[in-house]
């Protein structure tokens, strides 16, 4: 790994009334890896990447992307910087078709500026061609391009969460987060979403994944960061976090 993160969280805390759902925590994610949040319920996790992604704000700590502040960004901008998240259940549009929500994705389209669609209409149909091939080869890698024309509401789960992460890389990121990407997928789905994230990581993309399948996990990644109520507890490869006695206490009640 190279000596400077790609993400780098410090000291990070977010409180609702009374509790405190993140608690200074520390996180670091290095460019072409695969790093995992994992704890029990209630660690943390998910408002964790609310406030990396800024979705909420933190009340202390500082975001770094590529060494740059990020904490104090709106979402929209923290994406066009390169960081582009996922969710726990698939935000797809049901009413509109699977490549319609791929062509959704992509950022920096001639055609969202009024004045182009009168003076560059060439140019604009030119870029949705090449956006429509580039959907295109996009679902052919996660197998739904014979679903393009499909209505996304008439998706799966799993096929919905394909989706989503489909979408994202429309807009070419630097660094994926995947919030659960496991959950609620069917087996044969779940082995396909693994297959799609090592290959897109072979090919230099960073992912942090939050997950509670620890076959996935710890078969999928570089680094390992453990939350338990809101803290970090443990940082590691999975083979560390998997004999760590305080791992076994908090994550597996033993």
């Amino acid at each position: 790994m190279v000596s400077e993160p790609l993400l780098n969280a410090v000291k990070v805390t977010k409180s609702f009334g009374a509790l405190r759902a993140v608690d200074q925590v520390n996180l670091q994610v290095y460019p072409g890896s695969i790093t995992s949040v994992i704890g029990p319920n209630g660690a943390g996790k998910t408002t964790l990447f609310n406030l990396l992604c800024n979705f909420i704000s933190p009340d202390q700590g500082e975001v770094f992307l590529a060494g740059e502040p990020i904490h104090r960004l709106p979402p929209h901008r923290i994406a066009r910087r390169g960081m582009v998240r996922t969710f726990q259940v698939a935000r797809v549009l049901s009413r509109l078709t699977v490549l319609d929500n791929m062509r959704l994705g992509a950022q920096g389209q001639t055609g969202e500026n009024f004045w182009c669609t009168w003076y560059q209409g060439r140019a604009i149909s030119r870029q949705e061609r090449q956006l429509r091939d580039q959907a295109m080869a996009i679902l052919e890698s996660v197998g739904l391009a014979a679903m393009a024309d499909t209505y996304a509401g008439a998706l799966s789960g799993g096929q919905r969460k394909l989706l989503e992460i489909a979408r994202a890389l429309m807009s070419e990121p630097k660094l994926l987060l995947l919030d659960e990407p496991a959950a609620g997928v069917n087996p044969r789905l779940i082995e396909q979403i693994c297959e799609y994230i090592t290959a897109l990581n072979r090919q230099g993309l960073t992912f942090l994944i939050i997950e509670h399948n620890m076959d996935l996990i710890m078969s999928l990644s570089d680094q390992v960061w453990v939350l338990a109520e809101g803290r970090n507890l443990v940082e590691g490869t999975p083979a560390q976090v998997q004999t760590n006695h305080q791992v076994l206490e908090a994550y597996l009640g033993c």
